[in-house]
């Protein structure tokens, strides 16, 4: 069997939903931690079997952390984030992202468009002795997460 191609992230695509319409912010996005989606688990021991009796729950709600550049200007995604934290009870963000690029072709991986939220903010900061790039992050609270093609 023939090993698979490798993959670079290079090509990444990556948007932002806060109503109806993704916009790609690619070009400011820099990194989408890979959530990681557990579910409950519990187990008993019988005295008749000498394995546990298991059962698993239902898939826990899961964080998707997203890291920016700095851009400070109305096309900064920055601003688009922190209006939807600000608001009362926190508004809603969706992220999709599709590793291979924007290809209709390929995998993408989206959190809810609905019951998605903003539950972390980091505000950009620096350090005058470091030539690093200003970052910013935020973290995206999500019951679920869909696998579809790029469209």
């Amino acid at each position: 069997m023939a090993l698979p191609d490798g993959m670079s992230s290079c090509a990444m695509c990556v948007e932002l939903m806060t109503g109806t319409a993704w916009v790609d912010y690619s070009d400011n996005l820099s990194v989408v931690e890979s959530p990681t989606w557990t579910r409950p688990t519990a187990e008993a021991n019988v005295f008749g079997e000498t394995a546990p009796l298991t059962v698993t729950g239902k898939h826990e709600a899961t964080d998707v952390t997203v890291r920016a550049v700095w851009a400070e200007g109305t096309a900064d995604p920055f601003y688009v984030v922190y209006a939807q934290y600000t608001t009362a009870c926190s508004g809603m963000v969706a992220v999709r992202w599709a590793p291979a690029g924007c290809a209709t072709s390929s995998d993408a991986f989206y959190t809810s468009t609905t019951k998605s939220t903003v539950s972390s903010l980091t505000f950009p900061g620096g350090d005058s002795a470091s030539a690093d790039i200003l970052m910013w992050e935020f973290v995206v609270h999500t019951p679920d997460i869909t696998r579809a093609a790029w469209a």
